[in-house]
């Protein structure tokens, strides 16, 4: 049996040897791509957004609202605003600006005469990264600013600063972010799009496997070599991909998050083993589609259009929980969405293997499948074929 399968493998690597499309997918994705896009998000947080304002006021209390907001570490007050300048098209002119806050006529006046007042904070939100950090900054120092109005009120008043401080903000609220505390994307992105680059490499190779024998004649060939046996086929087929792929995913979990800085926990040696069948489950989905397809282009378009929402389809960008009924669904005939809950479960939130079975066990159904459906297509050709 391994002396069949090890046969199988030297012929099946000397094929590829062939084919520069499948060494550009083992080789220079992993160490071209993949390196390129975390170069992307090298810097890993915005640390610095350009933003105007735009003060009505003239007061004393819009003076040091703005000293505030020239402080704020990530905001970087490039413009003043002043009554031509029109709001409506201000960032089609000033498209290096993000964002501004207009502080309204006599705001200070209505603040002291105990009226309701509020700063009105327009943002770009073409991009939603910079539309959020701008909101929250500009809540941050408003509530500071408004805290300290309070309790110079509740001085005069004659009650001790720190009975005035308690009463101010009666309830702390303190946030502990885990598992990415600095709130990174290169921690949070990288890892993803490396991993759905993964699966998409070894489907795609795989996808070829089958459909490229009957493509050059060679299948009987294959099977001879095979002794005529289905199983010991699959399993030769299976194991080169397999083999391919994990090479690949080792690169990306030793090699590729290592360098671009992405923390590497105590768990990720025994995560391996779950990286290895998540691949060997696209290996075997790639090679049921190639076994389908006889043509290795409609074999290539299946699994391109199979593969190509995996990412969005995952939960990863968005919650899965939200999205409509029929693509929820759809995100569970994908093995990227159960690999991508098994790997934030156990690389980022380090949760025990013995955590994860529910996703492995999804997993193996994917490769069950597969290799039910490929045995049995084959089985069918072959009666069809009498070879």
């Amino acid at each position: 049996m391994l002396k069949i399968i090890t046969k199988i493998f030297i012929r099946e690597v000397l094929i590829l040897k062939k084919r520069p499309a499948a060494w550009v997918l083992i080789l220079v994705i992993p160490l071209g791509i993949f390196l390129y896009l975390g170069s992307i998000y090298e810097e890993g947080a915005i640390e610095n957004v350009a933003i105007g304002i735009k003060d009505n006021d003239h007061s004393a209390l819009s003076r040091k609202i703005i000293q505030y907001i020239e402080a704020a570490p990530k905001l970087n007050v490039v413009k003043f605003l002043n009554s031509n300048d029109n709001v409506d098209s201000f960032f089609k002119d000033h498209p290096d600006i993000k964002g501004f806050y207009v502080i309204p006529k006599d705001f200070s006046k209505n603040i002291f005469l105990g009226k309701q007042e509020k700063i009105i904070a327009y943002t770009n939100s073409s991009n939603i990264i910079y539309g959020n950090l701008l909101y929250k900054e500009a809540a941050t120092i408003i509530n500071t600013v408004s805290a300290g109005i309070n309790l110079n009120s509740f001085k005069l008043k004659g009650i001790p600063h720190e009975k005035a401080v308690k009463m101010i903000m009666p309830i702390k609220v303190v946030a502990k972010p885990m598992f990415n505390p600095y709130y990174n994307y290169l921690y949070y992105l990288l890892p993803g799009l490396t991993t759905v680059l993964l699966q998409m490499i070894v489907f795609f190779l795989a996808a070829r496997s089958i459909n490229s024998e009957y493509t050059n004649q060679t299948f009987k060939e294959l099977y001879t070599l095979a002794k005529g046996n289905i199983l010991m086929l699959l399993l030769g087929k299976l194991f080169t991909y397999t083999f391919l792929g994990f090479l690949v995913g080792i690169i990306i979990f030793s090699f590729v998050h290592p360098l671009l800085g992405v923390p590497i926990g105590e768990n990720t040696i025994s995560f391996l083993s779950i990286v290895l069948i998540f691949i060997m489950c696209n290996a075997m989905l790639g090679i049921m589609v190639s076994t389908i397809f006889k043509d290795e282009a409609m074999a290539m378009d299946v699994s391109f259009v199979y593969n190509s929402p995996a990412f969005v389809f995952s939960g990863f960008t968005f919650p899965i929980m939200a999205m409509p009924a029929f693509n929820a669904w759809y995100a569970q005939l994908i093995p990227y969405t159960h690999f991508l809950n098994a790997f934030i479960k156990g690389i980022e939130m380090k949760t025990p293997n013995s955590f994860l079975y529910q996703h492995i066990i999804s997993l193996l159904l994917f490769f069950i499948v597969g290799y039910i459906v490929s045995s049995t297509v084959l089985l069918i050709r072959l009666k069809k074929s009498k070879i």
